[in-house]
């Protein structure tokens, strides 16, 4: 089949799955008649959403501008990094506020993907290079924020459910941001598409097309580290949706040209978190309370995760 035809036919698949998932995670529950709290499972619905679709963006984009496929933002340390600057913001400035949390998030995510890059490069930039760097930044944030979360509790009292992200505090008020952070992704798209896919073959052939690799690269990482540290900031640390997306599409597609993979990651992603977040809230809520939505994805994306170190490095010495 046609990639074009297949790749129509799969959004066509996706997005109709997603129309009836949303439809039943408004009405599944008791209340359901309840406007008050159809209008709450409304925002709820679509930000877990429209966050699936940005993080399976910025998967894609950090995958093919680092060439390594082993990447999101969360295992490059750019959740715990926004996280951080978020908790010590509330701490700071004792409140939350809606403009100065996020924008502290987006410097604190930035700052860590930074230095997890600058630390991947200086030893070797091979995919062991770029894990064994995130995840030592993403350790040294993480036990700050925990420690920082605890000092902030009186004032932010969801402040340790954003460490495992959850959309238990969805509003209206958080659709401004969301809506920036969608159109920072989308925006991205038509300019970053093709260039993503030179890079994926090599900077010298980048840069024979006539694409400064280098500009190409940081532009894709700067935009998926302020769009995916505002998510952060919002809901907290969400991982993995954006690694096993990119994936889940490469695969479906058979091809790995960001031009059809970007968009239908973005559905995949949204997908696979609305209905992480509705078997949080509709079924596990009647076992033992409502588990995060993060929680629940690092559940299935950690053991995709280790399946692909495994099939990638077998047979390979470290």
């Amino acid at each position: 089949m046609n990639k074009i035809k297949l790749f129509s036919l799969l959004t066509l698949i996706f997005s109709s799955i997603i129309i009836i998932a949303s439809y039943y995670s408004l009405q599944a529950g008791p209340g359901g008649s309840n406007p008050l709290l159809l209008r709450y499972r409304f925002y709820r619905v679509l930000e877990s959403l429209l966050s699936g679709f940005i993080l399976g963006v910025v998967g894609s984009y950090l995958q093919s501008s680092l060439r390594n496929p082993l990447v999101d933002h969360y295992i490059l340390g750019i959740g715990s990094g926004a996280l951080f600057a978020a908790y010590l913001s509330v701490l700071l400035i004792e409140s939350y506020s809606l403009v100065i949390i996020p924008a502290s998030a987006v410097i604190g995510g930035l700052t860590a993907l930074a230095i997890t890059v600058i630390i991947a490069e200086k030893i070797g930039g091979s995919d062991v290079a770029y894990i064994l760097s995130g995840i030592g930044i993403n350790s040294l944030f993480s036990g700050a924020s925990i420690l920082l979360s605890y000092l902030i509790l009186t004032r932010q009292p969801y402040a340790l459910t954003l460490l495992v992200g959850s959309f238990i505090t969805s509003s209206p008020r958080y659709i401004p941001h969301i809506t920036l952070s969608i159109v920072i992704v989308a925006a991205a798209y038509y300019p970053l598409a093709k260039p993503l896919n030179a890079l994926l073959i090599g900077d010298d052939y980048a840069a024979q097309l006539g694409y400064n690799p280098r500009t190409i690269r940081r532009a894709a990482i700067i935009i998926s580290g302020i769009a995916s540290s505002i998510i952060v900031s919002l809901f907290g640390i969400i991982g993995f949706i954006g690694l096993v997306s990119p994936h889940i599409a490469r695969f479906m597609l058979g091809t790995s040209d960001n031009r059809l993979v970007i968009p239908l990651s973005s559905l995949i992603g949204g997908l696979i978190l609305l209905l992480t977040d509705d078997l949080s809230r509709i079924y596990l809520v009647t076992i033992t309370g409502e588990i995060p939505a993060g929680a629940v994805a690092s559940l299935i994306g950690a053991p995709f995760f280790l399946l692909l170190i495994i099939s990638r490095f077998k047979g390979r010495s470290l």
